[in-house]
């Protein structure tokens, strides 16, 4: 009989729409063969998740939501040999709960990107000081919660450092992207560039804006004929305004790769952010060498005109994709070494040795327990949420 995992995520894994539940589908599949899998949601299922929800259901994995299922219930039915939060706000609410509820269980935090670190790189770019003040209670927020877990999970090792520079107790593991090559023989028109991201993510918002408002002009002074396509999901307004005869704005596609073949290069005009960026792996995927900012290329080992080109300001990410589009010769090689490096790190197969490293760790863990203190403390807070939602009622 398979010992039981428990994951809880904010939602079903909607992995054609972000790279972040791409990754997270993928880990479940590898997993879904090592453990039972139960799979909570801390959010109700909508209409368009039934496709997420069979293809959960297609590799094994038991669904639950919330809004139908309580945890007290389901701690009461099974008994985990490790439990999985995405997120740290997830984790906030759930971890304390399984901890008192099942104390032996160990708990492992997914960050999927350090938060806070990502905010503070946001006001490092807007001077704005609402964006300061919401980095600092990230931090405060992420690093008390990572604190009570017993593995929290980095998506690279810059991350993991940024953890360990901040609270050198935790014990981090990292689990990357995972990739899957999809090249094709398509030779694309070159003034052709793509961006791919979901906007329901601040930094792709920034990144298209500023590509589009100081970087592609400076282009156009050289290439006039060239064509951007933005593809990705929920696009707010001012990103749907660039949409002209050059600019091609698609919104959600079911699909990126027919997008990736049919565009020459991949721009990642990121100006902040944090973790490994999956729109870049997925172009490297597909074959199409990527113009990034040094925030872009971050975790990846990726490196300058080898198997990408990194550009900040708007005058070098203009003239790297203009080399890009005019040589051959840089084309080709970056286009080959970042297939190879790929290969290297980031299929199924290379991550999964080191998913499998892990769970062979969490077995042998001595699992951290609530102090009488915490438990004190959280049942004081939730009493008062108790009554807060009692008085609202009234």
């Amino acid at each position: 009989m398979q010992e039981k995992l428990l994951v809880v995520s904010p939602h079903i894994t909607r992995y054609d729409l972000n790279s972040g539940d791409l990754r997270l589908f993928s880990i479940l599949k590898m997993l879904s063969s090592l453990y039972e899998v139960i799979y909570l949601t801390n959010l109700k299922f909508e209409e368009s998740d039934e496709k997420y929800i069979s293809s959960l259901k297609s590799i094994g994995i038991n669904i639950l939501s919330c809004a139908e299922n309580s945890l007290l219930d389901i701690l009461r039915k099974d008994k985990f040999s490790a439990a999985l939060f995405e997120f740290y706000f997830i984790a906030e609410h759930f971890l304390p709960r399984l901890k008192l509820l099942q104390p032996k269980c160990p708990t492992i935090i997914d960050t999927v990107d350090v938060h806070y670190y990502r905010a503070f790189s946001k006001y490092k770019t807007t001077g704005n000081l609402d964006d300061l003040r919401d980095a600092e209670e990230k931090k405060r927020c992420e690093l008390a919660i990572y604190k009570k877990a017993d593995i929290v999970i980095t998506v690279t090792d810059d991350d993991a450092e940024i953890l360990h520079n901040d609270c050198p107790t935790l014990v981090t593991r990292i689990i990357p992207n995972v990739h899957t090559l999809d090249l094709s023989n398509n030779i694309p028109d070159r003034n052709t560039l793509i961006f791919v991201g979901g906007f329901l993510h601040d930094p792709n918002i920034d990144a298209v804006l500023y590509f589009s408002n100081q970087v592609l002009p400076i282009i156009r002074e050289v290439i006039p004929n060239i064509k951007f396509t933005i593809v990705g999901s929920n696009p707010p307004e001012e990103v749907k305004r660039l949409n002209n005869s050059n600019i091609n704005v698609t919104g959600y596609v079911p699909s990126t790769t027919p997008y990736l073949h049919n565009n020459y290069i991949s721009v990642a005009p990121l100006r902040y952010g944090a973790g490994m960026k999956g729109k870049i792996g997925e172009a490297m995927a597909h074959g199409r060498p990527v113009v990034t900012t040094s925030i872009g290329a971050q975790g990846m080992g990726l490196k300058d005109r080898v198997n990408i080109m990194i550009a900040d300001s708007p005058e070098e990410f203009a003239n790297s994709v203009i080399e890009l589009m005019q040589n051959e010769q840089l084309y080709k090689t970056i286009q080959l070494n970042a297939v190879k490096h790929l290969e290297n790190n980031y299929t199924e197969e290379q991550v999964a040795k080191g998913l499998h490293v892990i769970i062979s760790e969490v077995k042998h863990l001595r699992v951290k327990r609530m102090s009488l203190s915490e438990k004190i403390s959280f049942f004081r807070k939730y009493a008062k949420d108790f009554i807060d939602r009692h008085l609202q009622r009234s």
